[in-house]
């Protein structure tokens, strides 16, 4: 029997059957061979994907199967250790696995990550070192992990109460640049589009356009599509929303204040065309003749002062305007000669008549 044990063995290694004494130094030989034969840039060949604000141990990639090495793993002969990027991730020292760390991966917050918009350009680096048994050789590779977004973050508007001046009359198509919204996410999470509401429904006064800018981000546009009188009416209030391309979908909004400021387009005009008063010849200085409630006029007189009695408006800053009888000009003088005067008045003008003993006829100024 032990001669039919030995002659079966040497048929077996006729057959090209490994004994079980020489398949594990085979197995390293293989691992070995694995190792030298790989393609030149293969120790950068290492590239992942994994989503921010995931938990740890999230499966990434196994670096063993993704280096051809086969033989020799999952038994202890063939190790691996993180030799850079253990503050984000893990790996199993004897099957290979790459997993997230204990620490959240916020896109946002990496400082690499923060001034790009290229999703693939953000990422993390790490190196994986694969060490043979005993120590007896260690190679080391490169790897990258790049991070997608994910919509964590609500788009916002730098208040919630913006302010924006437009002057009456402005033409339609008139346009304002707003502010802009801020949103830390980027891609189809980032500022999708804005939107502009009044009252609940679309301005009849306003709409809104959006610009794309060289930077890829979008400006929007307050544009006058009505007429604006501040007359009529001095403000608008407007919603200004603003969304993200994310789903579900993140919004916020912010109260859009438009003042509505006044320019000179209306001419100051009296109430009546013509007005009328009564006073005595021999009434002091400063006397009143005639007064009237107005906003903001200037008095002026028709003609220039000569020598002889005259009359002024008697208007100074922050005064009702009112006609007196002066011994001087103030504002503007209204001569007296000693002849008559035409009993017309001009239309828009103020008249005041003097009575004398004789007969007086009524004057004018405008």
């Amino acid at each position: 029997r032990e001669r039919e044990r030995e002659n079966g063995e040497g048929a077996m290694r006729g057959l090209g059957a490994v004994p079980r004494s020489a398949a594990r130094p085979l197995g390293l030989v293989l691992l070995l061979l694995q190792l030298l034969t790989q393609p030149p840039g293969a120790h950068s060949a290492l590239r992942y994907r994994v989503a921010e604000e995931g938990p740890p141990d999230v499966k990434i990639g196994n670096v063993a199967a993704d280096l051809g090495l086969t033989a020799g793993t999952g038994s202890g002969d063939v190790t691996f250790a993180l030799e850079s990027g253990s503050e984000f991730f893990r790996i199993d020292n004897v099957t290979g696995e790459l997993t997230t760390g204990p620490r959240r991966i916020d896109r946002e917050k990496l400082p690499q990550c923060q001034m790009i918009f290229d999703e693939n350009e953000c990422f993390l680096d790490f190196e994986v070192s694969v060490i043979g048994p005993l120590q007896s050789w260690v190679d080391l590779f490169e790897g990258r992990v790049v991070i997608t977004d994910i919509n964590d973050n609500t788009p916002s508007f730098p208040s919630p109460v913006l302010q924006l001046s437009v002057e009456e009359n402005r033409p339609i198509g008139t346009l304002y640049l707003l502010p802009t919204a801020t949103d830390r996410d980027f891609g189809r999470n980032g500022i999708d589009r804005y939107e502009l509401i009044q009252d609940g429904a679309r301005s009849s006064v306003f709409e809104l356009q959006v610009a794309d800018i060289p930077d890829g981000e979008k400006q929007p546009q307050l544009i006058v599509k009505g007429t604006l009188d501040r007359e009529q009416k001095d403000s608008y209030e407007l919603i200004l929303r603003v969304r993200d391309g994310g789903n579900p979908a993140r919004s916020s909004q912010a109260l859009l204040r438009v003042s509505i400021t006044d320019v000179n387009d209306n001419s100051p005009q009296f109430e009546r065309s013509t007005y009328e008063a009564e006073m005595a010849e021999n009434a002091p200085p400063g006397t009143p003749v005639l007064q009237g409630t107005l906003r903001r006029v200037t008095f002026s007189v028709v003609s220039q002062p000569q020598d002889g009695g005259c009359y002024d408006s008697g208007l100074e800053d922050s005064e009702t305007p009112s006609s007196k009888s002066s011994s001087g000009p103030r504002l503007g003088a209204l001569p007296l000669p000693e002849e008559g005067y035409e009993r017309t008045t001009p239309e828009g003008s103020v008249g005041e008549e003097e009575h004398v003993e004789n007969a007086g006829q009524p004057f004018a100024f405008a």
